[in-house]
């Protein structure tokens, strides 16, 4: 006797949670070192000097060793974009897999909105407007529109937003093209009015702490839900022999929770390197960001 489709446990498809993991392990490497080198490096070694301790050359040749090997590296320039594509495209594929997409876009909306406000409070610089989150919600609710416009049909919506993920992809290469790949150029062309911002521009156009254009990264995510049904007919792990033995488990389970590792990330990490200044870098003071 077979079991009844309520005792059938989802099997999850493992190699997108380890993808979609290992992006996120990246992304908060990328926010450790930022918040080292952009905040909390400067913090201590400025303490140091104002106190007279020992360790304020050593904190200084640290704080410049992580500005310099790490943020004017040519190594993150590449690295941050791929990641972002690769996260896009699987976001995109787990469009196959979720029972509401509509529901689920308007939650990554109200998570964009809550973190614009509470970033809102940390001063101009550390304000979100534009960054991961708002984007992915304008990518799954434009997903929903073609979504119910092709009356539920989840294969004439993949042609239709594969194609259209292609197009703004191509849009994208054209226009950096003809501004000879300066995204800064292109997004304070008064041409362009404020579009640019939201196209190819970078974070100096449209002052905020993250930011990802809708062009080219909606576009990736448009054919990441163009291959999922595709690839995905099954709703089934395409190597499932390379995933045996769940050695794969500390970095997929990341990616099941991703969505709550990116609100909480930065607060964790604020907090262990304030729990770190107080106790040894400077002892009895925090500092935070």
């Amino acid at each position: 006797m077979s079991e009844s489709p309520a005792r059938i446990k989802k099997e999850r498809v493992w190699e997108l949670d380890f993808i979609r993991g290992f992006c996120v392990l990246l992304m908060v490497f990328d926010h450790f070192m930022y918040d080292i080198a952009g905040i909390y490096g400067k913090a201590w070694y400025e303490y140091a000097v104002e106190t007279g301790t020992s360790n304020a050359q050593f904190l200084y040749d640290f704080w410049q060793s992580a500005r310099n090997y790490f943020f004017y590296s040519g190594l993150r320039d590449v690295v941050e974009p791929l990641v972002v594509i690769v996260f896009c495209i699987v976001c995109g594929i787990s469009c196959s897999f979720s029972k509401n997409n509509l529901k689920r876009g308007i939650e990554v909306l109200i998570c964009a909105i809550l973190i614009f406000a509470v970033t809102s409070f940390l001063g101009e610089d550390m304000t979100i407007r534009f960054g991961v989150f708002q984007m992915f919600s304008v990518a799954i609710l434009s997903w929903c529109i073609i979504y119910y416009s092709c009356k539920k049909d989840m294969k004439k919506t993949a042609v239709i937003a594969g194609i259209i993920g292609l197009i703004m992809v191509i849009i994208n290469y054209i226009l950096m093209s003809i501004y000879n790949n300066n995204n800064q150029a292109f997004a304070t062309d008064s041409n362009w009015y404020f579009i640019g911002q939201f196209m190819v521009g970078g974070s100096k156009s449209l002052p905020t702490a993250d930011y990802q254009p809708i062009f080219p990264y909606v576009g990736f995510m448009f054919i990441g839900s163009a291959l999922g049904p595709f690839l995905y007919k099954n709703k089934k792990s395409l190597i499932p022999w390379l995933g045996k033995y769940d050695w794969h488990a500390p970095i997929s389970f990341w990616g099941k929770i991703a969505l709550w590792v990116y609100i909480s990330h930065q607060i964790v990490i604020a907090v262990l390197l304030s729990i770190i200044s107080y106790l040894f870098l400077c002892p009895g003071s925090f500092v935070i960001i």
